[in-house]
């Protein structure tokens, strides 16, 4: 088909499609030798799809012709963790800016001093605990067992247990506790709305991590259903969890149907809590389309992600 039908075809300008195949990308199926017309293929259509989707999620001209050569899903993943970590860091860029604009409706020039502290004692534990519990899409309190472990390990686990304020009020909050193994658990972090989108709950997360090596601690984790692109951009790694909470006499039949499935090859282990069976997958990245999947083939439990940070040694 000549240029023009190719063009209303696939949705790209005849200008545009010139400019691609003189990058080596979408060459013309012929050219006459004598008038210089270019012909496209039918079976181009799909490439040339292909090539705008791609241009669309900002990729380069060059990537897209070495792409189409030898495409992979690996390239794909590649691309979609740098537009997750430049989005972040856009988003970073201009909750700098929003933190100098002030909060709230009543905005005003200059930046508002955010304090980064630890919890005072433990009846301040609990009022935090209440407030970062509300913010919660399924909210709790201190009535809630996740907070049985906070409560006993205070104080000695005071320098992971961190406050934002501003202005002398709790805007927001980190807590997190050691352990028998010497690991870290963060086991609530959050902000309330007014403040979000500022860095505050990056800044938070780096204090914890900074109390954690001062006690000697090898890892921070933590479970999460949520902003597991947060937690990626800042170093953790991601962990597929399925925990056999709904109905605990599925684990083995379903444990075996995913291990032979969807999550075959992956590494694995098996553990439990409170006497609730646990299946731990290794992931590179969060795979958000490996926990859809999971979760359409169980029904006895809660697929989740447990994001994980290595601390270096001391030296």
């Amino acid at each position: 088909m000549s240029i023009g039908e190719f063009s209303s075809r696939c949705g790209l300008s005849p200008k545009v499609l010139r400019s691609y195949a003189e990058a080596g990308v979408l060459d013309p199926a012929a050219v006459d030798p004598a008038t210089g017309y270019r012909y496209y293929d039918a079976a181009q259509l799909e490439e040339a799809e292909t090539v705008r989707l791609l241009r669309r999620a900002g990729v380069g001209l060059a990537e897209i012709a070495r792409f189409l050569g030898a495409p992979t899903l690996d390239a794909l993943d590649g691309w979609e963790r740098s537009l997750i970590a430049e989005t972040l860091s856009r988003r970073e860029a201009l909750a700098q800016i929003r933190c100098r604009l002030g909060p709230g409706p009543m905005r005003t020039r200059g930046a508002t001093v955010i304090e980064l502290r630890p919890v005072r004692d433990p009846e301040e534990l609990a009022t935090a605990f209440d407030l970062l519990g509300a913010q919660l899409p399924q909210p709790i309190d201190s009535n809630d067992w996740r907070f049985d472990d906070l409560a006993d390990r205070f104080p000695a686990d005071q320098p992971i247990m961190v406050l934002a304020a501003a202005d002398g009020d709790v805007v927001g909050g980190a807590l997190a506790f050691r352990e028998d193994n010497g690991a870290v658990a963060l086991r609530i972090v959050g902000v309330v709305e007014s403040f979000r989108h500022r860095g505050i709950g990056r800044r938070l997360v780096e204090r914890v991590e900074t109390g954690a090596r001062l006690l000697a601690a090898h890892t921070m984790a933590l479970g999460t259903d949520e902003a597991i692109g947060f937690w990626y951009h800042l170093g953790y790694t991601p962990h597929l969890i399925l925990q056999w909470a709904y109905d605990p006499d599925l684990y083995e039949a379903e444990s075996e149907a995913v291990l032979s499935g969807p999550l075959s090859g992956l590494r694995f282990w098996r553990s439990s809590f409170n006497q609730i069976p646990q299946l731990f997958v290794e992931l590179d990245e969060p795979r958000l389309d490996l926990r859809r999947t999971v979760q359409e083939a169980v029904a006895g439990c809660h697929v989740g992600f447990m994001m994980s940070k290595k601390f270096p040694a001391a030296s």
